[in-house]
């Protein structure tokens, strides 16, 4: 059994995946969708996971997509811990990411079925990665870059049983120090050899040129955005300050709130406005 995810990954073209931390971030990421018509995976880190009340963003995010009129699938990000991949699974999480990029290839392999393997039993898809993203993301720091071999690769496909695959090309968590070194030749040799879709980590700061021609190759279905809606959450504290906004004098904590959602809402807007009509 698959998932409404699979549906809209395989027949949908690209879905933009936003890290949100409340039902408050949610909602302003499922309103900048709207207002483009474009469905969008919202995304939870293992530590907000463990923090927010999962049924209750669940039950949150289906009802206010439908009110909205578009479809908000929720994604466990960076998950190395297979009981919290589990409860996700059973809060009816509709995809979840075992990372398990710092093991072994084969060790890496044998995680990746084990949590695969469960989470199909639910009909919810499973991520895995290769090679390593190097940054810092929420609780998840790798320092050191690995981008994945074609032999390793190779593998790994033949041998797991994953839903989707991020692959290690140069891209990095958080902010980027310069221009990255992408190797596309990368991610196009994995979507001719995979039946499955490519995951791209690391979508923050990248040129708007670069994601148009990530968005460009076919079989890349999934790009993650995390450090850009932090970004745009202390854009938007900082106009609600230069607004005057913050004064203890008249302080109204809904102005403040306003200024975070829209800031939030433009960011969602311009990487939206990338993909193809």
């Amino acid at each position: 059994m698959k998932s409404e995810m699979n549906n809209y990954l395989n027949q949908n073209g690209v879905l933009f995946a936003f890290n949100i931390w409340d039902i408050n971030s949610a909602k302003a990421v499922i309103d900048g969708a709207a207002i483009k018509r474009k469905n969008v995976i919202l995304q939870t880190s293992a530590s907000v996971y463990k923090q927010i009340s999962q049924k209750q963003l669940r039950e949150f995010v289906n009802s206010y997509a439908e009110e909205k009129n578009i479809t908000a699938l929720l994604h466990l990000d960076h998950c190395k811990d297979i009981e919290l991949i589990n409860n996700a699974i059973e809060n009816r999480w509709d995809s979840v990411m075992i990372d398990a990029s710092d093991k072994e290839l084969e060790e890496n392999i044998r995680i990746t079925n084990k949590a695969a393997d469960w989470a199909h039993r639910y009909g919810v898809l499973a991520e895995a990665e290769i090679g390593q993203v190097k940054g810092v993301e929420d609780d998840i720091e790798v320092r050191r870059s690995e981008v994945a071999s074609i032999q390793d690769i190779n593998r790994f496909m033949k041998e797991t049983r994953a839903d989707m695959i991020a692959v290690a090309f140069g891209n990095a968590h958080g902010e980027y120090k310069g221009e990255p070194e992408l190797k596309y030749d990368l991610v196009e040799y994995t979507v001719r050899q995979a039946n499955i879709p490519f995951v791209v980590h690391g979508g923050s700061g990248l040129k708007d040129s670069v994601l148009k021609k990530l968005i460009s190759i076919p079989g890349v279905k999934k790009i993650n955005i995390s450090t850009d809606v932090k970004l745009a959450y202390r854009q938007g504290i900082l106009h609600a300050s230069q607004n005057g906004f913050l004064e203890q004098k008249g302080f109204q904590a809904t102005k403040v709130e306003a200024c975070i959602h829209d800031a939030i809402v433009d960011m969602v807007n311009k990487k939206l406005d990338l993909l193809p009509e």
